[in-house]
């Protein structure tokens, strides 16, 4: 993936993306999307958890919030993650990086 080796492209890349969600927020008809921002979902994981279950129509399930200790195989490259407990560690983590985030920081502004 291309856009993931200049901090530029990456920028371009997600203005391009956060475009395409807009069109899809203001075309579809209300309740066909749902909007989940990472920091809450970390910050209240049951609540965040629970409402999404709802969007999709399920039955709230309490393995929803044990998903760590499942058993089922993972195939992806999140197969550390997904076998442990939600973390709140990488929220605002990028803020360690400082100035060396800045030419991601203009793209995404369109500077």
């Amino acid at each position: 993936m291309p856009h993931s080796y200049d901090m530029g492209e990456l920028g371009r890349y997600y203005r391009q993306y956060d475009a395409l969600m807009k069109h899809w927020e203001s075309v579809l008809p209300a309740g066909t999307m749902e909007v989940v921002e990472y920091e809450q979902v970390v910050a209240d994981t049951e609540s965040s958890a629970r409402d999404l279950i709802d969007f999709i129509g399920l039955e709230w399930d309490d393995a929803c919030l044990a998903f760590h200790r499942s058993k089922r195989p993972v195939n992806t490259a999140s197969v550390a993650q997904v076998r442990k407990p939600i973390y709140k560690t990488s929220v605002e983590r990028w803020r360690q990086y400082g100035a060396g985030l800045q030419p991601l920081i203009n793209a995404i502004e369109g500077k």
